[in-house]
This record gives structure tokens, sequence and C-alpha cells, in this order.
């Protein structure tokens, strides 16, 4: 049952101009195709919500019409990235601000799960109204 819900979230979804982000266990931010290879076994809870964002500080003006958050919990071990490693392995400042597919991650605690980054973008500060370069990680 839980497969055929999960089947049925990623195909209601792919209509969307970006998919929604995926949390994992309240820590571990992900993309929504972790759930097509996660045993259904292993997801003990699932919570979804299309009108709620990652954050409410976007980089790009489509993050502001599209959006989703999908909550779940499961239980299995996932290879993660901190955003502290992030900006240290870019040379940035551990403490820098980090967004992910244009939205700001504002729980400094959340790790990244390594197997959903697609893409990293170093965002130089002029290119933005921000005084100071940052992180942009694609998990789409």
């Amino acid at each position: 049952m839980k497969s055929i819900l999960i089947l049925i979230l990623a195909i209601g979804f792919t209509s969307y101009a970006q998919k929604p982000i995926l949390i994992i266990n309240n820590s571990v931010i992900a993309s929504i195709d972790l759930l097509n290879k996660t045993s259904s076994q292993n997801i003990l809870e699932l919570e979804v919500n299309k009108e709620k964002k990652l954050s409410s500080t976007y980089l790009f003006v489509e993050n502001e019409k599209s959006g989703g958050i999908i909550e779940v919990n499961i239980k299995e071990k996932f290879k993660v990235k901190s955003q502290k490693e992030l900006n240290s392995f870019f040379g940035l400042n551990e403490k820098n601000d980090i967004y992910v597919n244009g939205y700001l991650i504002e729980n400094k605690s959340f790790n990244i799960l390594s197997e959903s980054i697609v893409a990293i973008e170093l965002v130089n500060a002029n290119n933005f109204k921000l005084n100071k370069k940052f992180l942009n990680i694609k998990t789409e």
C-alpha cells in the first residue's frame, strides 16, 4: 500500500515546475527520488504538505510559487554531508549560509543526503543582494 502511495506522490508532484523537497527524520534534506529507492517497509511515517517551503528566503523568482515538503521517517542510515563540511570544502566560513534548490536552509543542524546532490554552485556575492559567497545545492 505504501508503495502505491509513494508512486502516486511522485507522479503528482512531477507536474510541479520544481519537485518538492524531502525531509528525512527531521534532519536530512534529500531529493524526492529517494522514496523510489526506499523499501516501503522502512518508511515509518510520511506527511505531504504541498504549500510548505523549506524556507521563506529564496534566491530565484520561480521559488516563490513552487515548493512542497514531504516529511518522512525512515528506519535506515544515510550518508550525509553537513553544512559545515560543505562550506569548509569550498573554503567558506563553516557557518556560511547554504541554499538547497534556491531555498535558504534556516536550520543549521540539517544535513544533506550525499546521493541527492546533483550539483553545487558557488555563487559570488556580487551576483545577488548578499554580501558574501554562498553555496546553492541542487538536488533535482
